[in-house]
């Protein structure tokens, strides 16, 4: 009696098919990369929002986040007193730039603008201090609260 182990070839070059087969038919409904890509950009939006509540008290000089369906953006007033407009583009802490983004294809966000206070209180450009909720990126959602700044996600 003869004992053998391990496969044939055809039984190997059988599943090897099997499993490219199933790799291009199954494996693209598992991973969807439009999903990946928008809770990635979720992730920057809202810590772009922290970032901008923490300069502001770091420097204490106003600092305004800005978004809607086409980007969003962090940008400072040319000087800290509350009449000067907001012109100078807060660059990000990498050193790539400035600190913006742009939405991927199909990820809508809610438009908003926050402004953030020396005290890192969250104001509109009323400068009245306002609880901001329900602020969309691709569904999910987040908000700020007024009176400490406080960004959070349900």
């Amino acid at each position: 009696m003869k004992n053998t182990h391990g496969f044939s070839f055809v039984e190997l070059v059988s599943i090897i098919l099997l499993l490219s087969i199933l790799s291009v038919v199954a494996l693209p409904g598992l991973f969807d990369l439009d999903r990946f890509r928008g809770q990635g950009f979720y992730a920057q939006i809202v810590s772009a929002t922290r970032y901008g509540q923490k300069l502001a008290v770091e420097t204490g000089c106003d600092v305004q986040v800005s978004m809607d369906s086409a980007s969003y953006s962090l940008s400072q007033r040319t000087s800290c007193d509350t009449s000067s407009p907001f012109t100078i583009a807060v660059s990000h802490p990498s050193g790539s730039g400035s600190f913006s983004g742009v939405p991927p294809n199909g990820i809508a966000v809610s438009s908003a603008t926050i402004i953030f206070d020396a005290m890192g209180r969250a104001l509109n450009t009323a400068r009245v201090v306002t609880e901001f909720t329900g602020i969309s990126v691709g569904g999910p959602t987040f908000g700020v609260i007024g009176e400490t700044g406080y960004v959070y996600t349900p």
